[in-house]
């Protein structure tokens, strides 16, 4: 009775630690918990969080294919081959300042080509970053930005030259109406920075100085100062600008209009300068620009911009642009030009095709 007894609590021993071991096999560890990424709608389409903060982040891109032509009476024809390869990347998050925002755009272009460094094949950065409505950076004017630049048509018409400026900016916004004041440097090193002079005088520049106020023509610590209005009345808006160049003491002035109503829209501006080296814009007098463009389709849109200038220069410009399917569309543009501002009978015609997401 005894045996039997020790024999049934052995067996019964061994079930219990049997079943606790098999129970020990299939208890698996919990899995860690995963953070998916999280679409971030804020600030527009295309953002989402950066994982374990509240920034959002938008990476966008555009590749690009043109085929360039331009004759001009006197001269012999151009034909260019054109890519170019662009990448930018936003990021956005709230303070009790308001957004804190940045912007980076690296952009890659080739000429028919051309080596590095060659005049016809280069890489550039942009970036601008802010606070509010304060701003810093690399990038265009902060007054063509503000005016939505030219045009209808691609190029625009000439409407300044204040491109890859580095400058600090202030925007204030109120209902519909916004208004901002900016500094941007008009130095430029190698170019008004470094003074050529000739040390022994035999008319030959053989050394070259740091001397800013001599080549800068103004006053070196002062930058440009730009400033402008705008408001927004339904389906139309209207806008003004200053510009002063502290090295010509010179001014430019920019006004314009613009509407769009269904599927037509216009722009009426109207630009002044009085020194053909205005930074701002290079020409001493009035010009005008008028655009109209047409959406025909839901795919296909029609542009046309007419300018003129007060020595009786004129150019006209248009094209068609079809959006062929999302990120991908194709423009057909040409122009024709008369005039001691834009050359003498010049004509131009461009085919692109381009990839943007």
């Amino acid at each position: 009775m005894n045996i039997k007894s020790l024999l049934l609590g052995s067996a019964a021993a061994l079930a219990v630690v049997s079943g606790a071991q098999a129970a020990d096999a299939v208890v698996a560890a919990e899995p860690e918990p995963m953070e998916y990424v999280r679409v971030c709608d804020a600030y527009g389409t295309g953002y989402f969080y950066i994982p374990g903060t509240e920034t959002c982040l938008k990476i966008g891109g555009v590749l690009r294919f043109e085929k360039y032509y331009e004759d001009a009476k006197g001269s012999k024809e151009y034909y260019e081959w054109h890519t170019r390869a662009r990448i930018q990347i936003e990021a956005k998050n709230d303070s009790e300042w308001g957004t804190v925002y940045s912007w980076i755009r690296l952009q890659g272009d080739s000429y028919n080509n051309a080596a590095d460094g060659a005049g016809g094949n280069d890489t550039r950065w942009w970036y601008y970053f802010g606070i509010g409505g304060l701003e810093f950076g690399r990038y265009d004017s902060p007054g063509t930005r503000f005016q939505d630049y030219g045009g209808r048509t691609d190029w625009g018409g000439y409407y300044g030259e204040d491109h890859d400026q580095q400058y600090v900016s202030y925007t204030f916004n109120y209902d519909s109406f916004s208004a901002f004041v900016a500094l941007e440097n008009d130095l430029v090193n190698g170019e008004n920075y470094n003074f050529g002079i000739d040390t022994n005088g035999d008319g030959i520049v053989d050394n070259v100085v740091l001397n800013q106020k001599n080549a800068d023509g103004g006053r070196t610590y002062m930058p440009n100062v730009s400033a402008g209005i705008k408001g927004s009345f339904g389906d139309y808006s209207a806008g003004a600008f200053i510009g002063y160049d502290e090295s010509e003491e010179s001014i430019n002035v920019r006004k314009w209009v613009r509407g769009d109503i269904g599927m037509f829209g216009f722009t009426l501006m109207g630009l002044y300068s009085d020194s053909v080296a205005n930074e701002y814009f290079h020409y001493d007098g009035f010009s005008a620009i008028v655009g109209l463009s047409a959406k025909v389709t839901d795919t296909v849109t029609v542009a046309k911009d007419i300018q003129w200038w007060d020595d009786d220069s004129w150019r006209v410009i248009g094209n068609v642009n079809w959006d062929v399917a999302p990120g991908f569309s194709v423009l057909l543009e040409a122009s024709y030009g008369d005039g001691d501002s834009v050359g003498n009978d010049v004509r131009t015609g461009m085919l692109r095709f381009q990839r943007s997401f």
